[in-house]
């Protein structure tokens, strides 16, 4: 069985946009990344089971989304419209299948940006400026670094600067403030996954190294605080940031890239939602920005930024742990890795 998986990259140096591989889960093989779309500054993207995918994109002094179009052969992108505007492009793109929309998180604006989609065809609706800042010196504005939804169509927005997390109910085009969750101090909510019961969520702090447990009342649309852990090793001195998380299909492992560290720390999950530590595993590189699981769950891939590569990791269904099967596979500046949905 052969998967297709998309690697969104800075192109500051040597990338020219979106590169695209092939898992070969017989083989546990992943083939040489090929450059797909020409682009400047995909860093975040997301297919859809349409055929369409949407990505971050820049021109100049302008930032923005863009969306592209599929043939029946999957080969061959067809560009069909972009929204720019003046300073910098978001970081995060969600995709709501059932209202056809796409949402933007962009963390030097503080804002959320809400588009949908006519014919694959952006247009936007609505942007959302946020206010507020936290104690760490990183935190001296709003910094939305997610927005997507919860499994039960809300809509959840994460925000590194002012630690807070807001739940919006979404009815037709118009937004209802559900409820806001508020971190610890210097936590800097980065990124949120929910478990498979929709009974817990697991959100990552930026800054503070940290996952929280959140227990979820799908009825108010609340997160109530849990349990805390670190991302690290206890006796981890240095430098380090919290990236992206991930939960297996089954709710039983939940995973966290470390970028300083350079690991993916793995944590198994009881049945109260309860986390525990069980290993960390070395990603083969410098400053995993982003990683996956594949649709089989039988498989993760992460991306390096900072040592332009990829590594593929096979993953037990019953413990959870990563076996190293294939490293130094080139993604130059790697970013975002997305398994297709097409």
């Amino acid at each position: 069985m052969k998967q297709t998986l998309f690697f969104g990259t800075y192109t500051k140096k040597s990338s020219v946009g979106i590169y695209r591989s092939e898992l070969d889960t017989q083989k546990a093989h992943l083939s040489l990344p090929s450059a797909f779309i020409q682009i400047e500054n995909p860093t975040y993207l997301q297919t859809t089971s349409t055929g369409n995918l949407y990505t971050v994109s820049k021109k100049g002094k302008k930032g923005g989304v863009a969306g592209f179009s599929f043939g029946s052969n999957n080969a061959s992108p067809q560009f069909v419209s972009e929204v720019l505007t003046t300073g910098a492009p978001p970081c995060y793109v969600g995709w709501d299948h059932e209202r056809k929309m796409v949402y933007t998180a962009n963390f030097h604006k503080g804002t959320l940006n809400i588009f949908k989609t006519l014919d694959g065809k952006l247009v936007q609706l609505k942007e959302i400026k946020y206010t507020g800042h936290g104690p760490r010196k990183e935190q001296d504005q709003a910094r939305i670094h997610y927005a997507d939804l919860t499994p039960d169509r809300r809509l959840i927005v994460c925000d590194l600067g002012s630690d807070c997390v807001y739940l919006y109910d979404f009815t037709d085009t118009k937004l209802k403030l559900a409820s806001t969750y508020k971190t610890e101090p210097g936590f800097a909510p980065r990124h949120i996954v929910f478990h498979p019961n929709q009974k817990f969520a697991f959100l990552v702090g930026e800054l503070s190294n940290q996952v929280s447990v959140l227990e979820y009342d799908k009825k108010s649309g609340c997160l109530r605080h849990k349990s805390t852990l670190s991302t690290l090793p206890s006796q981890w001195q240095g430098q380090n940031g919290a990236a992206a998380v991930r939960i297996s299909k089954d709710g039983n492992f939940l995973y966290v890239s470390n970028r300083g560290h350079n690991s993916i720390a793995i944590f198994s999950i009881a049945p109260d939602g309860t986390l525990k530590q069980i290993g960390f595993t070395p990603v083969q590189g410098e400053f995993p920005r982003d990683f996956a699981l594949d649709p089989t769950d039988h498989f993760l891939v992460v991306v390096n930024q900072k040592t332009n590569n990829a590594t593929l990791f096979e993953r037990s269904l019953k413990t959870g742990q990563l076996i190293c099967k294939q490293k130094d596979i080139p993604v130059p500046e790697g970013v975002c890795v997305s398994f297709s949905k097409f």
